[in-house]
């Protein structure tokens, strides 16, 4: 079984319906942006940076959202 992108994984955490599955996979989605994020510190990729960044701070969103509900 192929690993899943950070987008892949980013997105299961976005659609997750589950509130008993959403805390995992928004932890496995930003594991995985954050791995993405120190494999490209040397690339001077600017855009994927940036999406990334943004991924991580919906990601937050979510979650804070999730433990005010």
């Amino acid at each position: 079984m192929p690993d899943l992108t950070w987008q892949e994984l980013y997105r299961a955490a976005l659609f997750e319906s589950d509130p008993a599955r959403l805390r995992g996979r928004i932890e496995v989605a930003r594991r995985s942006i954050e791995k993405r994020l120190q494999h490209i510190e040397d690339a001077h990729d600017a855009r994927e940076r940036q999406q990334l960044n943004a991924a991580l701070y919906a990601l937050s969103t979510l979650a804070q959202r999730k433990r005010s509900a």
